[in-house]
């Protein structure tokens, strides 16, 4: 777009500005889905080795080489420095603007009013999951007819300022997990939610290049806390990472309560804090803490959720059926609708609770529907063996497990299976179940002694 002009009116100018190293074919992507709609491109290289920087030339960019020095404001802000339009984008190279947004977003802005600073846009994360969570926003399924979206399971979505106007008093602001919304409501502006799509490709990198990137970021995280200790979502992502990469319950549970002794409503804080304490034990103090999230929207279909597994954990059946209740309703309420595999999960449970409580025949039917609905979730499997073996129906538990092995495939899996099958009488089917098991894993000795 170069100051297009609508009934006479000049329109806003738009500047694309990044931070970019090794951005490789995203790169390109990325520069591809707004070339129509910026008046200018700024892109700030951290060291790039491959031919990022020839890239972002070839598209007209203005392109400045500075150092990394581990912190993402800094580096954003030098890439804000050089923009001379009246709006800024920003995006990463493993983003794209949706063509939707990229065609609404010059009369969005015409229409902005001026005490109007800038607008959190939609980021849509795609995933190889069947169903996920980021930041409090369950994974819906993926239909999208985006050419690169094709083949990721899900994605989940969350809000943040990547559009606002260039002025000399908005920046970013922190080391990690950067954000301009500070500034701008510093200006006196305020800061509008929009539905426009940023699409995100970047979390359908593999596990290994994703552990990797959080391995590295955590020292990161490590000084963005000492140095902004009074910003909440930053303990958030601390509490996250000492959990998850660096297996520290108990530092990610002092990161988490320091997130919510700031901000109350931290509600990935509270999650974080009532699965650790299911983890220590402490079924009472975790559901105290699951009880701060809402109880509307996802956070409520995953309240209900969590609250159901700590109930049946602590053996008030009842209680934790009516929970898993009270989740299926809202998930099948919710007017974005959520992966089936996230509803046969939660059907997975309820159904082995009434079994448990002795709604037999309901539970059963239940426990059978989510296997078979979501044959990939191999929980659902594990539910309907106990539950038959519960009842001392080992005929049907064999015959479950069988089903188990033809979409698993684990040693422990043929284990069961060939154990159930031998306590049934059916010695041919058990020894041919653990041949096929010797077969994939030949080094096992308890395979082997199950044979003789």
């Amino acid at each position: 777009m170069h100051s297009q002009l609508r009934e006479g009116l000049t329109m806003p100018t738009i500047g694309l500005s990044m931070i970019v190293k090794n951005g490789g074919d995203d790169l390109r992507h990325c520069l591809n889905s707004i070339r129509s709609l910026v008046d200018q491109i700024v892109i700030a290289d951290t060291g790039s080795t491959d031919n990022s920087l020839e890239t972002a030339r070839e598209f007209g960019a203005i392109t400045l080489s500075i150092p990394w020095s581990d912190h993402f404001a800094e580096a954003r802000n030098a890439a804000l420095a050089p923009v001379t339009t009246d709006w800024v984008l920003v995006l990463d190279a493993d983003e794209e603007l949706s063509p939707e947004a990229a065609a609404a977003i010059p009369s969005l802005l015409a229409d902005t009013p001026p005490t109007v600073g800038g607008y959190q846009l939609t980021i849509r994360n795609y995933t190889n999951a069947a169903f996920g969570r980021i930041l409090g926003s369950l994974g819906r399924p993926n239909t999208d007819p985006y050419p690169r979206a094709q083949g990721a399971l899900s994605y989940c979505e969350h809000k943040i300022g990547r559009l606002f106007r260039r002025r000399p008093n908005i920046a970013f602001l922190g080391r990690m997990h950067e954000a301009v919304e500070w500034d701008i409501r510093k200006a006196g502006l305020t800061c509008l939610i929009s539905e426009l799509l940023i699409l995100h490709y970047g979390t359908l990198a593999d596990a290994t290049s994703y552990g990797q990137k959080q391995h590295r970021y955590y020292r990161m995280l490590r000084e963005a806390v000492q140095e902004t200790p009074d910003l909440s979502h930053l303990w958030v992502q601390l509490a996250i990472t000492e959990r998850g990469t660096q297996k520290n319950p108990d530092a990610a549970l002092v990161a988490a309560r320091r997130a919510v002794a700031l901000v109350p409503d931290e509600f990935e804080a509270w999650q974080l804090i009532g699965e650790i304490l299911i983890e220590k034990d402490r079924p009472q103090q975790a559901i105290d803490a699951i009880q701060h999230l809402p109880d509307a929207g996802d956070w409520g279909i995953t309240k209900a959720w969590i609250l159901g597994d700590i109930l049946h954990s602590m053996e008030r059946l009842k209680d934790s059926r009516a929970m898993y209740q009270t989740s299926i309703e809202r998930a099948t309420r919710s007017s974005n609708p959520l992966p089936p595999e996230f509803i046969g999960a939660l059907e997975s449970r309820l159904g082995y609770v009434e079994v448990r409580i002795g709604m037999r025949k309901v539970g059963f039917r239940k426990l059978i529907h989510a296997r078979d609905s979501s044959p990939g979730l191999l929980a659902n499997h594990e539910r309907l063996m106990k539950a038959y073996v519960s009842v001392q129906d080992d005929h049907n538990a064999a015959a479950a497990a069988e089903t188990a092995l033809q979409y698993w495939q684990s040693e422990l899996l043929y284990r069961r299976a060939a154990a159930l099958l031998l306590r049934v009488n059916q010695r041919e089917r058990a020894l041919a179940t653990l041949r096929a098991g010797i077969q994939l894993y030949p080094e096992s000795e308890t395979l082997r002694a199950m044979v003789i």
